[in-house]
């Protein structure tokens, strides 16, 4: 398997029981506290550690964007208002709707494949939560783009 920004390649660890650490795979005991590791408890223990950190890789990639929310928002109003001052009509402005709707797509793909478990650790959950809040900001973004499409249709109506 090829190692990409949505499916990067994690390392295989077992959390130890007793003191936390993590211990490579296949381990008979915990290096630190010497802690005997069963391997039932270390199969079901790989498969949590390495979803975890998959979940916070991803995140980390995906909260990348958010620096493109400022961006985004002023851009689209900019883009739109001289759209509406060279032709009148927001044509061009119709498709930076896909601005915002390609991370929101992305954060509800990770919560699909992601979020509904319950077996994150702190890290995990920090991630869940920035990328809550990275849809809330590009959801208004998208809303924005929407009440500004609605102001110009009531004003084109109105005339």
């Amino acid at each position: 398997m090829t190692e990409s920004p949505l499916r990067p390649l994690v390392h295989p660890f077992v959390e130890c029981p007793n003191c936390r650490q993590l211990v490579e795979f296949g381990a008979a005991q915990c290096s630190r506290c010497r802690e005997p590791i069963d391997p039932n408890y270390a199969a079901v223990s790989a498969v949590i550690v390495h979803h975890n950190t998959q979940a916070c890789a991803v995140a980390n990639t995906i909260s990348g964007f958010d620096a493109f929310i400022p961006l985004a928002l002023i851009g689209s109003i900019l883009i739109f208002v001289l759209d509406l001052y060279v032709s009148g009509r927001p044509i061009i402005s119709l498709f930076l709707l896909a601005w915002p709707l390609i991370p929101l797509l992305i954060i509800i793909g990770w919560f699909f494949r992601f979020g509904w478990l319950k077996i994150g650790d702190d890290e995990f959950l920090k991630a869940r939560r920035e990328l809550r809040n990275s849809f809330l900001f590009w959801l208004v973004v998208l809303v924005v783009q929407m009440l500004a499409f609605a102001v110009w249709r009531l004003r084109a109506g109105a005339t």
